[in-house]
């Protein structure tokens, strides 16, 4: 009778454990790409587009010019210069523009963003693995996250780590608020001839000097 409740708590620790860790930010990510019958023309572009609730759409160029064989695996890893929440993401999409007007269309098999970069266990982005055909332009993307899934949970889900912007709130219902119930702070006012800069507070002309270290 013990050990089957032994079992039942480690099987729940590991499921809290892969919940965890799919929800920390990540600066890395591994694409898979199957392709179907058709090549993919030397010259044709392929890229990874992420969509954020409240921020500028993420694009990655997966292809430089070179050649996709038909029936084929591609792997790509991607290190990301601004760290990826994925609890943030809406859907994510392959944007594909042929080399030719006269390209046939490009179907993708299997394609899917792997959080943990191509270790074991794989964490697919959303869950999920999109697949589809486009004709000379165009993406196929995932369904659209409901946005009320990701709202925040307290300020420092808001906060960008800037202070000179003010400080962020997590308010869903008041005025203003973003997609996640973020509200912008109040940006620092800082004393005539003088500029609010990162780490410094205000500085300027009409700033004092700094206090040296004891």
């Amino acid at each position: 009778m013990r050990r089957p409740l032994i079992q039942c708590c480690l099987v729940l620790l590991l499921t809290l454990v892969a919940a965890v860790s799919r929800a920390v930010p990540v600066s890395h990510l591994q694409v898979r790409v199957v392709t179907g019958p058709t090549e993919l023309s030397p010259g044709s572009y392929v890229e990874l587009r992420i969509y954020e609730a409240g921020k500028a759409v993420r694009r990655y160029p997966l292809t430089h010019g070179e050649a996709w064989a038909r029936d084929s695996t591609r792997v790509i890893q991607l290190t990301l210069s601004d760290q990826l929440d994925p609890r943030n993401v809406l859907r994510f999409s392959l944007f594909y523009r042929a080399a030719s007007p006269l390209s046939p269309p490009w179907q993708v098999v299997a394609a899917d963003v792997d959080l943990a970069a191509g270790q074991e266990p794989a964490q697919l982005l959303l869950g999920t693995t999109l697949s589809g055909q486009i004709t000379r332009q165009g993406e196929i993307a995932t369904l659209e996250r409901d946005a009320s899934t990701i709202s925040c949970m307290s300020d420092s889900d808001c906060d960008d780590s800037k202070t000179c912007n003010g400080q962020e709130r997590c308010a869903p219902q008041a005025p203003g608020a973003d997609a996640r119930g973020c509200v912008s702070g109040r940006p620092v006012v800082c004393p005539v001839n003088q500029v609010c800069t990162e780490g410094r507070g205000c500085v300027g002309a009409g700033a004092l000097p700094s206090k040296p270290a004891d």
